[in-house]
């Protein structure tokens, strides 16, 4: 029996790669077929985890991994296409080249350089023709897209496929398609090019062989025709990549790559786990490479289609899943030999949507945060944090579509309704030019009462440069144990903010001379005094609002250039550079936050969901003098309820 391989499905939404997974198991004679289970993808009808399945064709063990079509699921692209030997991009013969299309192609050939094979499904449809879909595939994808079949149709009906490895009997048309094949593959083996420029008799084997490494060069891409839902190309689909997925080269010490984490009703955490060489038990230890933390493998579940099953082993090419396994983190490499290599991790993109979530019922607020931390931790691109300054929830997703089903997940799975909201801008406040003020902050009570004067002076520092507090009292006008609480009292009043209640940052403060009271002063009186000291000063300290600047990454089409570049220069925008590469234009900018908290939204209308972006934060800038007012006013109106 072969080695056990992995196919990973990938394309645009409504291509039927579901459709395709389920007739490739069914043909396989799989005992169980049923994918997308999930009651968030019943309701809208699509795939949105990755989906595994695993059945036997011609004595070699399969994983079929099937990806979502949204682009919004595009780490689901990333984790399947991590753990594939072959990609198979599904297109729809109607219409082959949609926005995902050309994004899961993307990933695919430059991200994981995975060899592939395109299917071409829905043959079997009213608009399709194989000659067009064919083009349309050659004009908007890079790589040498060349057919192995010839597709029968009779009116609207595909009959069925010419194999045009076999030189028998072939129509005009099929005849056709067979010498380019050749012409292509023969560029691969010297001798094969002899007798093609001969018109010499050529072998099954002979092209087969050639095909073998054009397609593993990554230059050639096959294309196979048919119909998931009539049951026609799925049989030469599953021998094309077996014979065309490449080996594992199992030897050395064992080695698996954790691709996918879920959180199982009845079984718990699960690690979905390739192993790579050698093979693991129950009761095996080994070691998540990153820490060296040792992991001792307890509950090993198979797939039989798409059911599992305990099998307590698995050996090197296998996919299975790890029970019991609670802190290993997405990506991780795990090894019998603690020393080895880890894997580069997963390059998934980052988060790009953000909003503020809250519980609907108040009571729900521990349970909500509780449960969001468990499942994002499962994710990589979900993540949930209380933000520091605005004191909100802050969850981040790749788009509205991705966020309203961890809605769905959180109200069907642990019974929390969220709502969302744009999320406060986390503004800083600072100073612009010193300042110098004093304090006396004297209470007469019963007993002892309190009594401490500060004298401070405020200047500001470079931007990111934090907070630094100096003593430069002499002779003791304010005795070394109080000084602790003149520092506290001025912390205090940085936190609470002076113009919106932000914190203040980059500020250098100098207590210079003060005055205490032999029985009345304390560390309390010394933090009041400095406290209000700080106040008075930063009024005179000409006080401005800082703002979050991201650096934003922009990947569009040529044609959406313009009015990328029009609309974030009319986001306060500072374009930094541009790169033109195979029909793609990436755009590099600085962007306030405050400008883009939909910018997610806002891009995939103008691009018609075209174009991607990543953004990073990159640093605080004063708000523009002209805009500050403005902002503030908004901030007091909101504070107020208005």
């Amino acid at each position: 029996m072969g080695k056990p391989y992995s196919v990973c499905l990938v394309g645009h939404s409504g291509a039927g790669k579901t459709a395709l997974a389920e007739a490739m198991l069914k043909a396989a004679q799989a005992p169980e077929v049923a994918f997308d289970r999930s009651p968030e993808e019943k309701n809208r009808g699509i795939t949105i985890d990755l989906a595994i399945g695993v059945c036997t064709w011609k004595e070699r063990k399969a994983a079929i991994l099937v990806t979502p079509g949204l682009g919004e699921f595009v780490e689901e692209i990333y984790k399947g296409l991590d753990v594939a030997d072959i990609a198979v991009l599904v297109v729809n013969a109607e219409k082959p080249v949609e926005v995902v299309t050309e994004q899961a192609w993307e990933i695919a050939r430059q991200v994981f350089r995975r060899p592939a094979v395109v299917f071409v499904n829905m043959m079997d449809k009213p608009l399709a023709e194989a000659e067009k879909a064919l083009e349309e595939l050659k004009s908007a994808l890079p790589g040498k897209f060349v057919p192995l079949y010839f597709p029968v149709r009779e009116n609207t009906t595909l009959k069925g496929l010419v194999d045009l490895l076999d030189s028998q009997g072939l129509p005009p048309a099929a005849q056709e398609w067979r010498s380019a094949l050749l012409e292509e593959v023969a560029a691969y083996d010297d001798a094969l090019l002899e007798k093609f420029l001969a018109e010499e008799e050529i072998g099954r084997e002979e092209v087969l062989q050639a095909l073998r490494m054009g397609v593993q060069s990554l230059e050639i891409i096959p294309v196979i025709f048919g119909s998931a839902t009539a049951g026609i190309g799925i049989g030469e689909l599953l021998d094309w990549t077996s014979a065309l997925a490449p080996e594992l080269n199992p030897e050395g010490d064992t080695k698996l790559r954790c691709f996918n984490l879920t959180l199982d009703p009845y079984l718990g955490r699960l690690t979905y786990v390739r192993v790579l060489s050698g093979e693991i038990k129950e009761g095996d230890t080994l070691y998540e490479l990153s820490t060296k933390n040792k992991v001792q493998l307890r509950d090993i579940y198979g797939f039989f289609g798409t059911k599992m099953e305990k099998t307590g082993k698995a050996e090197a090419g296998e996919i299975v899943a790890l029970g019991k396994l609670e802190d290993i983190p997405l990506g991780a490499t795990l090894s019998t030999n603690p020393e080895a290599e880890p894997l580069p991790s997963i390059p998934f993109p980052k988060p790009v949507f953000i909003r503020a979530v809250a519980p609907k019922s108040q009571a729900d607020e521990e349970k909500m945060s509780t449960v969001l931390r468990e499942f994002v931790s499962t994710k990589a691109t979900l993540t949930y944090a209380r933000d520091p300054v605005t004191k909100e929830g802050i969850v981040s997703g790749m788009g509205d579509i991705h966020l309203n089903v961890l809605a769905e997940k959180l109200k069907n799975r642990y019974g929390v309704e969220v709502t969302y909201r744009i999320p406060k801008v986390p503004y800083r406040e600072t100073i612009k030019k010193t300042a110098i003020a004093s304090y006396r902050h004297k209470k007469q009570t019963g007993g002892h009462g309190q009594f401490g004067e500060v004298h401070l002076r405020i200047e500001p520092l470079p931007r990111g440069a934090g907070f630094e507090f100096v003593d430069e009292t002499k002779g003791g006008v304010i005795p070394q144990e109080f000084i602790p609480g003149v520092e506290k009292g001025v912390r205090d009043a940085m936190e609470e903010g002076f113009l919106a209640g932000f914190p203040m940052v980059d500020i250098k403060a100098a207590v210079f001379y003060g005055m205490y009271h032999e029985v009345d002063s304390s560390e309390l009186s010394f933090r009041i005094a400095a406290r209000q000291a700080f106040k008075l000063a930063a009024e005179k300290a000409d006080p401005v609002l800082l703002e979050p600047i991201m650096l934003l990454t922009v990947t569009t089409p040529e044609a959406f250039t313009g009015d990328i570049i029009s609309d974030l220069n009319g986001r306060r925008g500072r374009i930094l550079g541009m790169e033109s590469e195979g029909g793609r234009t990436k755009i590099r900018a600085e962007v306030p936050l405050a400008e883009i908290l939909s910018y997610a939204l806002d891009l995939k209308s103008m691009t018609q969901g075209r174009a991607t972006f990543q953004m990073e934060f990159l640093r605080y800038d004063y708000v523009p003098a002209a805009l500050q007012e403005r902002v503030l006013a908004q901030l007091r109106a909101a504070a107020n309820g208005g």
